[in-house]
């Protein structure tokens, strides 16, 4: 099966899940780590929106249990361009497994796609998210243990000194 959600709103970086506060403690100020309200509020409204979908596909196909490759489209405004996405990614990954869209996170098993688009406006951001499971057959040939090395791989071993386990 083939799904497409949105989330619309503010996306934290993963970096910034956790934020230094400090209290007094015996006339000192000592540091404490909190979860960063906004992230969590963030978290919360990804999670409604989520549902919100899920209930138009239909709950019974919910949570996917099975492997899944997924495309993320980013639309930022002009202003973020500096914006690192790989940690928006892992907001992704968490806000899938707590809408319970996916039984975990770990059954992405393959990003085919994932752009950054600036120049948004009238939104703070949105992300355009397609997940489709993967057939047995590609999901067999991924679990099979056995990687497919180019012979690159085997040139640059040579290079640094190591040799591949299986060599003798």
């Amino acid at each position: 099966m083939k799904f497409k959600f949105f989330i619309v709103g503010k996306i934290p970086s993963k970096a910034n899940y956790k934020k230094i506060s400090h209290r007094r403690v015996n006339g000192e100020i000592k540091p404490f780590i909190v979860n960063n309200p906004d992230v969590i509020k963030a978290q919360q409204d990804a999670v409604w929106q989520l549902h919100k979908q899920k209930v138009a596909y239909g709950l019974d196909k919910f949570p996917i249990e099975r492997p899944v490759k997924m495309s993320l489209t980013f639309y930022l405004t002009g202003r973020v361009k500096q914006r690192d996405i790989d940690n928006a990614e892992k907001f992704v990954g968490d806000v899938l497994e707590k809408a319970e869209v996916l039984k975990r996170d770990s059954l992405i098993y393959l990003k085919e796609r994932v752009e950054k688009r600036l120049g948004i406006k009238g939104f703070k951001e949105v992300i355009e998210l397609e997940l489709e499971e993967l057939p047995d057959s590609a999901r067999l040939e991924m679990e099979k243990g056995e990687p497919n090395f180019p012979p690159e791989f085997f040139s640059f071993l040579k290079l640094i000194n190591e040799r591949f386990p299986d060599e003798s």
